[in-house]
């Protein structure tokens, strides 16, 4: 059998997931299944020097929070101290191999290059001898040279990935599964060539856009020509037809399904098929004997008839596909043996079907839970701990969504890449922190606030913090396009000179707190009247979260500002968004609760950059607000206590969710199944301005 080779483990440990406290025996290194999560809080990407820098920066991290835990007598500790010991595993590990690549030469003869490569296989993998014959066999090139890294990698890229396995025990009664040019000199009784298409077998052959075939000819230097591409496609052919005994099968893809259009079969099909029978058919009459000997369709990648399925799931869906036709009393009870396959897919489909009933199940998300769900749900009512205004929101976007990141907290699986393009996230996180820098520099420095006669002083400032912000996000994001990252960096300058003019000319407003926190963790960036315990309003929710900005008028009235980066999506009027748009209202709430006495006349959300037209929309704090505030946390607390938190989007959700692995695309034409009874207070909030 050939293909790609297992994926090569690390070498650490025998066992790849040991129990969390298993015993670790002497002279290995510890839990590299844990390594994963280190490596993203850590973003080591790039070098040796970066490597070891962003670990041992984690290391003085994980420190520090082990001092503070154990001054408090926190039970956390042990957590932390694990997390010690796995990182130092990986140190272990991962340094002394980077320093073995970063000490490979520029330039040395294929002997060294082998030598080296040979004694890191040896290190990095467990089973590295596949990887070592390869070598071997490269071993007569030992004085070829010198050559630099990049001429190894085009060597030794594609044999890596391609690492023949030889099959144990005699090859007949085997299937062989190669390139065609790995069948040369092979026989077999039956041979199979997929892909008998236009553009796929043979490709589409194209002239070269820098040297014509006309010029390649000219030099003769034995450079390939289009005639040569071509005459090279017909040798494989011949090659797969040679190697059959008895017989070949030629197929090809009547459709592709990434145009949504029709497939032709190639030439190469024609020509065999007037060989074989002497005539040469119509595309028409090769479509349709296509279709009478395969049957797929798009969307049910099975035959016809289930006798001629290849594999379980063929048989499955042929069968499934008869029974659909069949009436209804013949049918039932036919596909009853896929519940007894596998206990996992009779789990499946009893819950996909669930799905589709007319009526609320366990089935759409968190519905009728037992009483042992329900109490232990209840702890997460608004008013018996704090939620953030984001995580609150998720609640009128989808309340399964809610359920499954404010109370469940699933996230994405994140990995340590290179940043290719400034996100809308980190664009956002770049322009909060050069805000916050920038007017916590000024109030230090006796600027505020922000007028005509003091800009050119300030503006001096911004670009400075700006400067420094930006360096310590690429040392965090180690950004793969200088040019991309420096184009993104200069738009984000000219949103904040832009704002910045605009702040200078409102004269009504001051700049007060900025980042003000309260519910979070000590962080850097955090206003010194911040505080740690969440804030418990009146209205019936207890919240957490930190002010971007509050601003105090000539009277002493308080102003809470969220600022936003991206497109404007709250319409003037807007209160609380239909319970999506929760931060403006909250906020003024907070801060009445944080300075008591103290009038706060609005929450508003401003778009401070170009996209976003630095619109602002205020939200006066005034009776309409609160009884909206008492709305969305009676509606929320109400389905948290009665713990029905099902798979009900509202209209377009689904196409923004992070968890359509947990309950698909089609929730939304799901929950228009349902009876509204039960969401009737959800629907009320939606409509909410």
């Amino acid at each position: 059998m050939l293909g790609k080779p297992e994926e090569e483990e690390a070498q650490p440990e025998d066992d790849p997931h040991p129990a969390p406290d298993a015993p670790v025996q002497a002279g290995t290194l510890r839990a590299p299944w844990r390594w994963e999560e280190l490596l993203v809080e850590a973003a080591v990407i790039g070098g040796r020097d970066r490597w070891a820098r962003r670990l041992e920066g984690l290391r003085r991290e994980f420190e520090l929070k082990l001092a503070d835990l154990e001054e408090a007598g926190d039970a956390a500790t042990d957590r932390v101290r694990r997390e010690l010991s796995d990182l130092e595993s990986l140190r272990r590990f991962a340094l002394p191999l980077l320093e073995e690549l970063a000490a490979l030469p520029p330039k040395a003869p294929w002997g060294e290059w082998l030598d080296a490569l040979s004694a890191l296989a040896s290190r990095a993998l467990r089973r590295p001898d596949r990887v070592q014959a390869l070598l071997a066999e490269l071993s007569p090139m030992a004085p070829v040279g010198p050559v630099e890294i990049g001429e190894v990698q085009l060597v030794l890229g594609r044999r890596l990935a391609e690492v023949a396995v030889p099959p144990a025990g005699h090859r007949y009664g085997k299937v062989f599964v190669a390139p065609v040019a790995l069948a040369r000199g092979l026989c077999f009784d039956a041979v199979f060539v997929p892909g008998l298409s236009e553009r796929l077998f043979p490709q589409k052959i194209l002239p070269d856009p820098l040297l014509r075939d006309p010029d390649r000819q000219l030099l003769a230097a034995g450079l390939k020509t289009n005639e040569d591409r071509g005459a090279a496609e017909r040798l494989a052919l011949a090659v797969a037809a040679g190697a059959a005994a008895k017989r070949i099968y030629l197929s090809y893809p009547r459709l592709d399904l990434q145009q949504a259009r029709p497939r032709v079969p190639s030439f190469y099909a024609l020509e065999v098929l007037r060989a074989a029978e002497g005539r040469l058919p119509g595309f028409n009459d090769l479509a349709r004997r296509a279709e009478q000997a395969g049957g797929a369709r798009i969307g049910w990648p099975a035959p016809r008839e289930a006798a001629d399925s290849i594999d379980e799931a063929e048989y499955d869906l042929a069968l499934l596909h008869g029974l659909l036709h069949e009436p209804p009393e013949k049918a039932k009870g036919a596909a009853r043996y896929l519940l007894a396959v596998n206990p996992a897919l009779a789990r499946s489909l009893r819950a996909r079907a669930r799905r589709w009933k007319k009526r609320w199940t366990p089935a759409d998300g968190l519905v009728d839970p037992s009483p042992a769900a329900l109490a232990a749900i209840s702890a997460h009512t608004p008013s018996a701990r704090s939620f953030s205004a984001t995580a609150l929101q998720h609640y009128a976007a989808c309340p399964y969504r809610f359920l499954l990141q404010a109370i469940h907290r699933l996230e994405r699986r994140e990995e340590p890449k290179a940043l290719e393009e400034i996100d809308p996230l980190t664009r956002g996180s770049l322009i909060h922190e050069t805000q916050f820098e920038l007017l916590d520099g000024l109030r230090a420095a006796g600027l505020l606030p922000i007028t005509p006669a003091n800009l050119e002083e300030v503006r001096s400032r911004l670009e400075d913090a700006l400067d420094a912000v930006a360096r310590r996000y690429r040392d965090d994001l180690a950004p793969a396009i200088e040019r991309v990252w420096e184009d993104g960096i200069a738009a984000i300058r000219a949103d904040l000179r832009e704002w910045l003019l605009r702040a200078s000319q409102e004269a009504e407003w001051e700049p007060w707190r900025f980042e003000l926190a309260f519910g979070l963790p000590e962080r850097r960036h955090r206003d010194p009247a911040s505080r740690l315990e969440p804030v418990v309003l009146e209205e019936g929710f207890s919240v957490r979260g930190s002010i971007d900005l509050v601003e105090r008028a000539p009277d002493g009235a308080l102003r809470a500002t969220d600022y936003k980066t991206g497109k404007v999506r709250a319409e003037p009027g807007m209160v609380i968004g239909g319970g999506k748009t929760l931060q403006p209202a909250l906020y003024a709430l907070a801060l009445e609760q944080l300075f008591p006495g103290t009038r706060v006349k609005e929450g508003r959300l401003y778009y401070s950059s170009f996209t976003g037209s630095f619109t602002a929309v205020g939200v006066p704090l005034d009776r309409v607000t609160r009884e909206s505030v008492k709305t969305v946390a009676t509606t929320i607390g109400e389905a948290v206590r009665q713990g029905f938190l099902p798979a009900a989007p509202a209209e377009g959700e689904c196409a923004w969710c992070d968890y359509l692995a947990v309950c698909d695309s089609s929730a939304e034409r799901r929950a228009e199944r349902k009876p509204t009874d039960r969401i009737a207070p959800l629907v009320r909030l939606r409509g909410m301005p």
